[in-house]
């Protein structure tokens, strides 16, 4: 594995770098700690396998309600906060909110009089889960596309799969595991900015406050229709449909991975978001075919559409929030709070469960309505232009490859001048050289004669002692002609 600021380098690197099974066992693993917030959630909140009694007594709305006004609060002051992650107390207070309600939990257990602390506890769990999503969050924003989608994809399989591993552990191991996950998460998540990203990737302090509310819209509409649609079969599934490690997520990061590694060079993800639509379309579709009591198949779809089309927003966050200097703050914490629509949807599907309206089940006509606001709404919202045009994303297509191995290069050319004392002039000379430019090419950029192009690469090949282009190049590790 890659040490130091080599691996810190590393973890932006072009596509075309990084797209290899291979490479996978190469990869900081460190940018897996995601993985461990998620099970903790999962395990702690959303379906404890072992009693909790004051998690149990509060419910999970009070700690979706303190989670997403904790990210408000964090995006309304994201321009004094951030870079979150440049502050140490974030990760202590995160690690030692979820460990310490965790641990007052199992406190309640033996001593039933704690039960008055339950809601200390939903705000602690609350406020830390709040506090560690942002900071992996601001993390997963330095990372380039590719780097991203492999990185938040696993951490959603890794998510399930730990998941179902600790749910087999007795008691004590179990509880011990779940105080640790929170405080490990932490821990990776300052290892990950600190020692694996380079400090020219990480944050600035000042941010541009821009948001794209019309991806907001749509997330919002499809939180509401995720728990309308689980409503019906939640209950008697409750492991296949959520937001969290359930089969449903489980497809969604399969899915997610599968594009990245083999399908992202033909289908771009400006196309991907529209994959969203169709799978929770058919998802409404069958829940009236299949029975609305019965229709597990059309309540996974939803949830698998919800989670992938949430994948795809939050990569399309971390795009923006990287090449627009928008801090992720403001753009994660007001997309957290959207978090308690879900409930809203839940509600809703509870108060339709019966009743008619002209012979119709009311059920069935809320249904249609979601169906067609699906189908409507993203594509008159999220459309190529608003994707393409307004914010430039092309991720992990051939534009954003480019654009990110050219940033990559200007880095490279930046450090090697620095390092073997090359004038400014030369500086300028070396990185159009390592784009695969002739001396005449270099020349008519530069505005300066041939002759004088050429003393400067006669100059800079003495500075670095290589004799040749290839040389330079491989120095660099770049292949111009891959690009043309």
């Amino acid at each position: 594995m890659t040490r130091g600021r080599e691996g810190a380098a590393s973890a932006d690197s072009s596509a075309s770098d990084f797209r290899a099974l291979g490479q996978l066992l190469d990869m900081p693993l460190s940018f897996l700690g995601f993985a461990l917030w998620r099970a903790w959630v999962s395990l702690a909140v959303a379906g404890p396998a072992y009693p909790l009694p004051l998690m149990q007594q509060t419910g999970q709305l009070a700690y979706d309600m303190v989670l997403a006004v904790t990210c408000l609060v964090a995006a309304l002051l994201s321009k004094r906060l951030s870079p979150l992650n440049g502050r140490p107390s974030p990760y202590f207070l995160a690690g030692a909110l979820m460990t310490g309600a965790t641990a007052a939990n199992v406190a309640a257990i033996f001593v039933p009089s704690l039960s008055a602390l339950a809601p200390l506890c939903a705000a602690a769990s609350g406020i830390g889960s709040a506090l560690l999503i942002l900071l992996w969050c601001e993390i997963y924003g330095c990372l380039s596309p590719v780097r991203t989608a492999v990185y938040y994809a696993l951490a959603l399989i890794m998510g399930v799969f730990l998941t179902f591993v600790l749910e087999g552990f007795k008691g004590p191991w179990f509880y011990g595991a779940l105080a640790a996950l929170p405080i490990m998460s932490a821990g990776l998540a300052y290892r990950s900015y600190h020692r694996r990203l380079a400090p020219q990737d990480r944050p600035a302090s000042s941010y541009r406050t821009l948001v794209p509310w019309k991806f907001i819209a749509v997330v919002a509409l499809y939180e509401v229709v995720s728990g309308l649609s689980a409503t019906y079969i939640k209950d008697s599934y409750g492991n296949l449909v959520g937001p969290h490690s359930t089969a449903a997520t489980l497809l969604a990061g399969i899915a997610l991975f599968v594009w990245v590694f083999w399908l992202s060079d033909r289908f771009p993800l400006s196309m991907l978001y529209r994959a969203p639509v169709v799978i929770v379309a058919c998802g409404l579709v069958a829940l009236p075919l299949l029975g609305l009591s019965n229709g597990v198949a059309g309540a996974l779809c939803v949830s698998m559409g919800t989670t992938l089309f949430s994948c795809v927003v939050f990569l399309f966050l971390c795009d923006i929030s990287k090449r627009l200097g928008i801090a992720a703050l403001c753009l994660f914490g007001i997309e957290e709070t959207l978090i308690p629509l879900k409930w809203g949807g839940t509600v809703l599907g509870a108060a339709l469960q019966s009743g008619d309206v002209l012979g119709v089940p009311t059920q069935g006509i809320a249904l249609l309505m979601a169906l067609a606001l699906v189908i409507g709404l993203p594509l008159l919202l999220v459309n190529d232009r608003e994707v393409g045009t307004r914010w430039g994303i092309t991720l992990l297509g051939k534009a954003q490859c480019d654009a990110a191995s050219e940033r990559r290069e200007e880095a490279l050319c930046e450090q090697l001048a620095a390092e073997n004392g090359l004038t400014p002039r030369e500086t300028e000379v070396i990185a159009l050289l390592a784009q695969g430019k002739s001396l005449s090419q270099v020349a008519s950029s530069l505005f300066i004669a041939e002759g004088t192009a050429k003393a400067h690469t006669r100059h800079i090949y003495e500075k670095l002692g290589i004799n040749t282009r290839q040389e330079l190049f491989d120095m660099l590790k770049v292949n111009p002609k891959e690009r043309s």
